[in-house]
This record gives structure tokens, sequence and C-alpha cells, in this order.
């Protein structure tokens, strides 16, 4: 079952359009966010996920969790990018304002192309509309595990598919303790 969401993960991203972003190195420390707490704006910084563990030319891998009532930082999506949630949960989302916009159960794989200041979803329909800064928060009974890819600019189809395929199968082999090709 991993397996196939992961190729379909490599599918989608052989296709994604980029635009610039802010480099790795240049993050700085992730910002505590409790606009769950009273619906206050918090610090904007660039982490899309829990940390980085795998970086190129054309591609940017988090690593992301989240334990019950726990919330990621206010963070600002600046590349397309692909999730495989690895172990769903319920997500609460929260605007760059601090107000809450929706909850949503985030499990297998999504997409989502960055337009201007929103997120547009790849290949379905959502009924609201996301922001590319957000912040979200585990609101279910269980951790949430989520690998993120972002695509960067510059990198050829080419060059996505071989690094997908080589990120992908370090991934499989951590949950499946092999060393089987794709």
């Amino acid at each position: 079952m991993m397996k196939i969401a992961l190729l379909l993960l490599l599918l989608f991203i052989s296709s994604l359009i980029t635009v610039e972003g802010i480099d790795t190195d240049n993050l700085g420390d992730t910002k505590k966010c409790a606009c769950d707490k009273g619906g206050e704006a918090c610090e904007v910084d660039g982490y899309v996920g829990s940390n980085v563990i795998y970086e190129d030319d054309a591609v940017r891998v988090w690593n992301f969790t989240l334990a019950p009532g726990e919330m990621t930082s206010m963070h600002k999506h600046d590349y397309d990018y692909h999730f495989v949630a690895i172990k769903p949960t319920q997500l609460e989302v929260y605007g760059e304002d601090g107000s809450r916009l929706f909850d949503f159960r985030a499990e297998g794989v999504l997409g989502f192309k960055l337009v201007g200041d929103l997120l547009e979803p790849i290949g379905i329909e959502l009924p609201w509309p996301i922001p590319a800064t957000h912040a979200a928060k585990n609101i279910g009974e269980d951790d949430y595990y989520e690998i993120l890819f972002e695509s960067k600019p510059g990198s050829t189809q080419k060059d996505k598919g071989k690094i997908m395929n080589k990120v992908l199968q370090n991934i499989i082999n951590r949950f499946t303790g092999t060393s089987n090709e794709l």
C-alpha cells in the first residue's frame, strides 16, 4: 500500500512548476504558534515541516510530525508541493490572522500548486480555499506523520524523477527494513 502511494507521489512530483523560495540555510528558527488559544496572529516562518530530511537543487523533503494537540508554526509555502500522510489524523487549519479556517482528515497523497497567495489542490477539489500562509493543529487522537516534497525551480522533470526515486526508495527501506529496488 505504501509503495503504491509513494509511486503515485513520484508521478505527481514529476509535473510540478515551481517559484522562488527561502533557502534552507536561511530559514532561521521555527516560531512557536498558539493562535488556537485566542485567535491571535503568529510570526511567520518557512518551516513547512518539522525538519528537512533530504535536499538538493531539485527538491526539499520534510519530515512532518505532530503529536495530538500539537500545532505547527505559522508558515508560508513558497513552492508547489505534495505530501504523503504516512499516519493520518484530523488537522485543524488556521489563517495568517489567527482565525480558524477549517479542519480535514489528512490522509493519502495530496498535492498543491502555489497560485498567488493560495494553494490550489492538484487533482481534487476542496470546498474551501487554502492560504499559502497557515498553521495546522493535530486535533486527532494519534500522532500524525507525513513526508512533504517541495519542488524547487530550475530542475527538469528527468532530474526530479531520478531524485524522487532515490528519496522514495530510502523511505521505503526505512519503513520495511529492506533494500528492494522500486
